[in-house]
């Protein structure tokens, strides 16, 4: 069964600071991509507002949904991309996920290390309509999945070469598609989706520090954090650092409410 990811009501496609949170004019800018010596792109708790599941007597109207995420950038080490899939047995309106994670992140190596020129990452949550499956098996038996191999094969060659965008972003939902036959018993229509893609030619690595994106969807609201660290801002012990080794890791980000219910899923390569 093919799932609907992008009908109008429960999808956005956008371009990263098109729908930026940041009204901060005093972020430090980045010249050129060369200055950026790290990048952390971090996905917070998604909101679920409707689970499309309504109350009825005893019942209290929880939801079972899966979470689906693939990324995918031209750095050398993230051509075939990465993908995540977590299951959750029992969610109601007006509550979110129990995911804060780290979707992407790169460092410089040495002075010669080449930052990202573009970054695409799809997130759709899905309502289950029996018993959840396995999340980790499903990701294990993709791996032996004749179209599953050939797309992400694909999808290599085609984050090399910058003019590909919409080819790029044509692969990563084709790929959501061919997760979507093994998770089976799932509704025919994704709860929410969201299509991001952030490149040098939209700006969008320019601001230094912390740049906020929300989407909203009918029925979920996704919430992303972009980190960029340019080699100005760190001290002379860093600076040494870099152009040696890797830098310093990025800031930690302020602890998040429920942190104690939070997931950390490290995202499996594709």
């Amino acid at each position: 069964m093919a799932i609907d990811f992008f009908d109008s009501e429960i999808a956005v496609i956008t371009n990263g600071m098109a729908s930026s949170d940041n009204q901060d004019d005093e972020f430090e800018s980045v010249t050129t991509s060369a200055e950026v010596s790290g990048m952390e792109l971090r996905m917070l708790a998604p909101l679920i507002k409707n689970n499309q599941t309504p109350k009825f007597l005893a019942f209290p109207g929880y939801a079972k949904l899966y979470c689906l995420t693939l990324i995918v950038s031209d750095a050398d080490n993230q051509m075939a991309g990465s993908i995540d899939l977590s299951g959750f047995p029992r969610i109601g309106d007006n509550e979110t996920l129990p995911i804060s994670k780290t979707l992407y992140y790169w460092q410089a190596a040495n002075e010669s290390s080449v930052s990202p020129n573009q970054i695409h990452v799809m997130c759709t949550v899905m309502k289950s309509k029996k018993t959840l499956r396995d999340t980790a098996g499903i990701l294990q038996t993709l791996k032996d999945d004749e179209q599953y191999k050939g797309l992400t094969g694909q999808l290599s060659k085609l984050a090399r070469n910058v003019t590909s965008f919409n080819a790029v972003t044509d692969t990563i939902v084709q790929i959501a598609g061919v997760v979507g036959k093994y998770l089976g018993n799932v509704e025919d229509k994704a709860l929410g989706t969201v299509l991001n893609s952030y490149t040098t030619i939209h700006g969008d690595f320019d601001k230094t520090g912390v740049n906020t994106f929300s989407y909203t969807t009918r029925n979920v609201d996704f919430k992303f954090e972009l980190t960029i660290r340019n080699k100005q801002q760190a001290s002379p012990l860093i600076a040494s650092v870099v152009s040696t080794q890797a830098t310093p890791p990025l800031p930690v980000q302020p602890k998040q409410e429920h942190e104690e219910e939070q997931v950390q899923a490290e995202m499996k390569p594709l």
